[in-house]
């Protein structure tokens, strides 16, 4: 084992719960480090402790007893209705306090909602129906481009043969290096000037 252990690894070597590889190889390092000599002789210390101690019997009727010294949880709500009548006053309010300050009846107020939102809905409906066809055509469009890559991928890789998928693989891979690196090269050449 060329680094330390992790302590979860120490745990399990002392449960045995470690492979055999894996065991002689922390036992192999634990010779030669004395920080993890002395940490692994720590946690067998714990492990014996623990492994020692009688089994905890929970008490007859412990869990009622626990349960019963809950609070009682609080009333159930009214439901729907008191936000509904609150939404309703609300709007009586609103419409009385429009009513005040402006002059006009509530008629006329209803009227002027009604246009407005006539208005919105004429506007936004074709608007949302056209929105909605072109993410459809646009939808349809990136699956038979997706179709058609994967057609070509599999075309290429049969001609390519296994040999040549794997050079492609690897090309791919050196430009991918390439470009990463040139990119943080020019972004250390920036932040420099």
């Amino acid at each position: 084992m060329t680094s330390c252990p992790r302590p979860e690894d120490l745990y399990l070597y002392l449960e045995g719960e470690l492979g055999p590889y894996d065991a002689r190889k922390l036992e192999e390092h634990v010779e030669c480090c004395p920080a993890c000599r002395d940490a692994l002789a720590e946690r067998r210390l714990l492990h014996e402790a623990f492994t020692t101690l009688p089994p905890f019997e929970v008490p007859e009727g412990f869990t009622r007893s626990v349960m019963d010294s809950l609070p009682e949880p609080e009333g159930r709500k009214a439901g729907w209705l008191t936000p509904l009548i609150t939404a309703m006053a609300a709007l009586a309010i609103g419409l009385f306090g429009f009513r005040v300050f402006t002059g006009q009846s509530f008629f006329d107020v209803l009227v002027a909602v009604n246009r407005f939102f006539g208005s919105v809905i004429a506007f936004v409906t074709p608007l949302a129906a056209k929105t909605l066809r072109l993410g459809s055509v646009l939808l349809k469009l990136a699956g038979d481009l997706l179709s058609l890559g994967f057609a070509g991928l599999a075309t290429l890789s049969r001609l390519l043969g296994p040999g040549g998928v794997m050079v492609v693989i690897g090309l791919g891979a050196l430009l991918s290096a390439l470009a990463f690196f040139g990119a943080r090269r020019f972004l250390r050449q920036g932040e420099q000037s």
